[in-house]
């Protein structure tokens, strides 16, 4: 059967994803690969150019890859740091031609589509009403699902490459920057409170990297298919430790990645100010997000 792999290029993360598909339906994963670019670094107006320099050996790497792999049939994603930056078109030139294939710049609205059709692979998320949200460097999505249908979707400015460039100024993190970004928050997602009402989604499920780090930070081994459960309990007890803590002390806390101390203080205050908004039972993890979303049309498409 033949191989299928999917390259996301995130605003914080580069993905390389290369499966095997399965007679019957299916796939079996052969390869999954995540680099820390940091596209976002400073905003999404301007990429930085060690940080365009970095993405295009990252692509370099994936290249090589694919070619171990005997070029499987490629699909490459472009999210919010490439349809935003004003020199995007300098790594986007670079990088079609190191692949050899077009990227495709999706616009958040698509990209919630793509994050709802790999999150909906799970079947914890076919029943009940959740609340989808992934937190990227350039924009987060998220996605109202009930008995596995999306009700609703919606993207937002809020990636945690310009919140921190806005809002984090100082070490550790002021209890006013907290508030001004809480409630900026609050405003840029004030439609979100009205659509839930009637669903009352019982879970926040998160996509991915941002929420995958806060699973790692509880002491659970991450699964690459399986969704993970954090407490309320655990939540609110890390976010407390990663607000109070100086860049210097986040450095010290197991399971966070060294390249996410920079940007976690302003994610976890998004992803609590949602928190507090949705009132969750528990929060859901899952390893599953954009790029098996891809996999999923690609499958689906496939003759």
């Amino acid at each position: 059967m033949d191989k299928l792999a999917v390259i996301d290029l995130g605003s914080n993360t580069f993905h390389l994803l290369i499966v095997q598909m399965k007679i019957g339906g299916g796939f079996d994963i052969v390869f999954r690969k995540r680099v820390f670019t940091g596209l976002s670094d400073g905003g999404i107006s301007v990429i930085k150019e060690h940080k365009i320099n970095q993405g295009l050996e990252t692509i370099r790497e994936f290249r090589d890859i694919l070619d171990m792999f005997h070029n499987p049939r490629l699909s490459v994603i472009g999210t919010a740091a490439l349809r935003n930056a004003s020199n995007r078109s300098v790594f986007i030139d670079q990088a079609e031609t190191i692949l050899q294939s077009k990227i495709n710049i999706i616009d958040g609205i698509q990209e919630a589509d793509y994050i709802y059709k790999g999150m909906t692979l799970h079947q914890d998320l076919q029943s009940g009403a959740h609340l989808i949200m992934d937190v990227g460097g350039g924009s987060t999505e998220f996605i109202l699902v009930n008995e596995g249908e999306k009700i609703w979707s919606n993207s937002y400015p809020l990636g945690v490459g310009m919140l921190h460039e806005e809002f984090h100024k100082t070490e550790p993190i002021t209890n006013s920057a907290i508030h001004n970004l809480t409630v900026y928050v609050q405003q840029m997602t004030a439609e979100i409170a009205k659509i839930i009402g009637p669903y009352k989604p019982f879970t926040l499920a998160g996509a991915s990297g941002s929420f995958e780090i806060l699973l790692m930070m509880t002491g659970i081994k991450i699964s690459q298919n399986n969704i993970n459960t954090v407490t309320n309990e655990k939540f609110l007890a890390i976010y407390d430790k990663i607000i109070t803590s100086d860049e210097a002390q986040r450095n010290t806390i197991e399971g966070l990645p060294s390249e996410r101390v920079k940007l976690i203080v302003v994610g976890m205050v998004l992803k609590k100010a949602i928190f507090d908004l949705l009132q969750p039972e528990k929060i859901l993890v899952s390893p599953y997000s954009l790029k098996e979303g891809v996999l999923r049309e690609m499958i689906e498409e496939t003759p």
